[in-house]
Formats: structure tokens, sequence, C-alpha cells
């Protein structure tokens, strides 16, 4: 018998699979208790005005017995959104259901707290990044299904390169065994060639580049992400915050003393080796007043990306990458 189906939802956190397969859970529920599928909407804050997209919950659907709508990116509403938004929850509409997402998690610069905090708390669903020791396990179990075996030289590099999402490690193993024979066995070479030489540039591709300081990397994957999606520069900025703030945060923790181990948990950084292996080399390559500074022209930049012309908004961000990464002492700790 299906669940009892809420009006709202709001799935944060990183985990995107998990959350896709929810949302599916969802519209199964639906299907089953309406005979037919609901009428499906996806909206950015930044692209849709709320009132439209209230208007489109309070009006039925002409084509299915119900609506589902999603707004991504929830961590970009604004104050005024989430007022919308809760006066059309205290009398939501029968035929619509209202997810949000956001692939921000509590604790996060960016999370949405306020949007949370307005919905009851049965509503909210966190779908975190898999620990550590189960995408080792994630990863073996894909191989032996498919007729594959793996190296731990090469599991310990597939998980140091892929971001431990289960549709980051799904898209990776299908990538290895697309071409090969079942029955292999996996190397640690062929995942080099496989996914490190011909991954899809990702925030967090960025964000290794960057903390390695290497500005000429960093903007040749932000023109691939662009060039893929070219609506991402609206929300680059926002993504890329949280880590850089940790960063700060992480490289004043080891100048006073504390081991990177260590400032890793204090900070509750997730990715494990590769996540620490990048802020440990950004805190060798950057100064703590260099991660501040950042920072505050982060900021800046985003509050004036809100109002600028879309066709300044690359270079703009651009400049502010070679003036972060390639500002002066970058030989010195470069080296």
């Amino acid at each position: 018998m299906p669940r009892k189906i809420l009006p709202v939802y709001l799935f944060p956190g990183p985990e995107v699979g998990k959350k896709r397969d929810r949302i599916n859970t969802i519209i199964e529920e639906l299907t089953e208790i309406d005979g037919e599928a609901p009428e499906r909407h996806r909206f950015y804050p930044y692209d849709t005005e709320t009132p439209e997209i209230i208007s489109l919950l309070q009006n039925g659907s002409l084509f299915s017995s119900r609506r589902l709508v999603t707004v991504a990116d929830a961590h970009a509403l604004k104050a005024v959104d989430i007022k919308i938004f809760k006066e059309y929850l205290s009398s939501p509409s029968p035929e619509a259901v209202l997810v949000f997402t956001t692939d921000e998690a509590p604790g996060s610069r960016s999370y949405p707290r306020p949007l949370a905090d307005a919905l009851p708390k049965n509503a909210v669903e966190v779908f975190w990044e898999m620990f550590e020791r189960d995408k080792r396990g994630w990863v073996m179990r894909f191989f032996r299904e498919k007729g594959f075996r793996a190296d731990n030289s090469a599991v310990d590099l597939l998980l140091d390169v892929t971001v431990g999402t289960t549709d980051a490690l799904r898209e990776a193993c299908e990538l290895l065994t697309f071409n090969a024979d079942p029955g292999r066995i996996i190397s640690e070479e062929e995942v080099d060639k496989v996914l490190e030489h011909g991954r899809e540039e990702t925030i967090y591709s960025i964000f290794d580049r960057f903390c390695r300081r290497d500005l000429g990397g960093v903007l040749e994957a932000y023109r691939k992400m662009i060039h893929s999606d070219p609506g991402i520069v609206d929300r680059m900025l926002s993504m890329l915050a949280d880590p850089l703030v940790r960063l700060r945060d992480f490289t004043a923790l080891v100048s006073r003393g504390l081991p990177p181990e260590s400032a890793a948990g204090q900070l509750k950084l997730r990715g494990g080796k590769r996540a620490l292996r990048a802020y440990s080399d950004g805190s060798r390559r950057f100064t703590e007043k260099e991660l501040s500074n950042a920072v505050g022209m982060l900021i800046e930049l985003e509050a004036w990306l809100r109002t600028a012309p879309r066709e300044s908004r690359v270079p703009k961000t651009e400049i502010w990458f070679c003036h972060v990464i390639g500002s002066a002492g970058a030989a010195a700790s470069g080296s």
C-alpha cells in the first residue's frame, strides 16, 4: 500500500542518484493512487518567477489527475520567494505535489535553512553521500554482478578520482566495463587511462585544480563546463563557495599546528583521501590571508552577478579566477 503523499518535500544533499530514486518512488505512488502518471514540471529559481510556479500549482492539469512540480537549486531561493511558498503551503492544492531539491546539505554555507524550517520535519529528507567504507563495497559488488573483478589498487584509484555519489560511481564503473570482456581483472593502469584522462569536468575537478593552483587547468575545466551547460554560470560560484570556505578554515587549522587528518575531521570534510589530498595541496599553495581575500571577493562577485548582463558573467568569473589563483606568491607556494 502506498505511503501517504505529502503536499511538499525538501530533498537536500549531494547524493543525486538516491534523490532521483526517491522522486521516482513518489511518481510511482501517485500513479498507483490516481491510475495515471502525474504531469511533471521542473523549475530553477533564477529562470522562473515564484508566482508563476504558484499559479501552476494552483491550477489543475488538463492532461492528468495530478502535477508534480520540482524546484531545483532551492538554496538560491530568496526570502521573498520562501514567504510566497509558505503562503501557498498554508492551503496547498490537493492536485499537486511540490518538491524542492538542492545539492547543499545541513551545515553547509548555502543550505536553505529558512526553507527547511518552514516545512514539516517529515517533509525534509537529507541524501548524504555514502560512507567511505560503503563505496568500496558498492564498486566491488557492481563489478561482480557484471562478471568482472578489479585490483585493490584499481578500486583505490577509482574511488580517489570519482565523486562519491552512486550516480558518479555507476557512470565510472559502466565506462570501465563497456568495452571489456567479462572475467577480466580491471587494473589500476586501466582506471587511470579511462577515468583520470577522460572524465567529465565537475565542480570537484575545478576545485582540485584550484587547490593545485593550476590556473590554466581551472580555466579549461570552467570553459568545458560552460560549454556543456551554459546555465551553470549562474550557479558556479555558489557551488564553489562552500569548499572554498572550508579550504580557508582547513588552512587556518593546519597553520596552527593541527594535523591535516584532524583538521579534516573537525571540519567534517567529505570525499575521503581524495578530498584530504586536495585540501592539503590548497593549504600548501595558498596562505590563509589569500583564501580569506578570495572568499571576500567571491561574495562581492556573487552579488554583482545577480544583476549583471549575461554576456559579462563568464569573463568576470574568469577574471576572479585569474586574480585569486595567479596573485603574488603563487610561484613560491606552488613549488
